[in-house]
């Protein structure tokens, strides 16, 4: 009778707050995924290494930091542990954002531009795959609850799967998408991808008892309102910084050259 309890006591849910999570980890994720998008395209038409470069870095914030792990962490919020707090280490859910930004970096600049090749796109999205699932796993190895976790081997298969396709699709979109209308088509469906990939990972845990250990870190809750302040900062300044790209990344340049980026990046921001 008691192990019976302390089983049922440590059953597991994702929804608690009901839809909330899920949508809102869905806004975030189209929301990032979106300007990630647009920066991706001014990267395609920066002239200059450092500018290619600063658009590269932007992307990889709005779609790895603010589409993938801000996702991540909201839906996060809607899982408890029925008989058990729930507590995250603050240096592995940093870790996990550094995972998701750094992966999507190397993922775009390994598949480059249209005209890279599907060989290249294909190892950008393996690894830019690998990165988000290192980065989902890692944020749920941050958890600390009253119970032990064990995942189902075939469902983090699923998971993995779903990361790696996702990735080639986005990174392909970032490789070629121009109007704003398909900007929007593709960020929905990326969004999507995103949050399908990080319920499925969330369906292969599995939480049992008895409590092994008092649960150490710090509450969801205490981590949530700086980490949304941080996004919407970031938000807000990666909305400012696509809208002020005219007078960022071509400033310098020559009358000729001037000429060439104005027209090209004319055809990047053609609605």
């Amino acid at each position: 009778m008691e192990t019976h309890y302390l089983a049922a006591a440590l059953e597991h849910h994702h929804f608690t707050y009901g839809w909330l999570n899920p949508v809102m980890g869905l806004a975030f994720a189209a929301a990032g995924s979106f300007l990630g998008l647009s920066a991706t395209r001014y990267a395609r038409a920066a002239t200059t290494k450092g500018g290619r470069f600063r658009w590269i870095l932007l992307a990889s914030l709005a779609i790895g930091g603010i589409g993938i792990w801000m996702m991540h962490f909201i839906a996060m919020i809607g899982f408890t542990v029925t008989g058990s707090d729930i507590a995250y280490d603050v240096e592995l859910t940093v870790a996990s954002f550094a995972l998701a930004v750094l992966a999507v970096g190397i993922g775009v600049f390994v598949s480059g531009t249209e005209s890279a090749g599907w060989p290249r796109l294909i190892l950008g999205g393996l690894v830019c795959g690998a990165g988000v699932v290192g980065m989902h796993y890692t944020g749920m190895a941050a958890i600390s609850t009253a119970g032990t976790v064990a995942y189902d081997g075939e469902l983090v298969a699923a998971s993995a799967g779903i990361a790696v396709v996702a990735s080639t699709v986005a990174l392909r979109f970032a490789a070629v998408v121009n109007r704003r209308g398909s900007m929007l088509a593709a960020s929905g469906v990326m969004s999507v991808a995103v949050v399908g990939m990080h319920y499925t990972g969330m369906a292969a845990m599995r939480v049992s008892g008895p409590a092994r250990q008092p649960v150490e870190g710090i509450d969801p809750l205490v981590l949530l309102l700086p980490i949304l302040l941080f996004a919407t900062v970031a938000i807000v300044g990666m909305v400012f910084g696509v809208l002020s790209a005219p007078n960022v990344d071509y400033r310098s340049k020559g009358p000729d050259e001037l000429g060439k980026s104005t027209v090209r990046l004319a055809n990047a921001t053609r609605p």
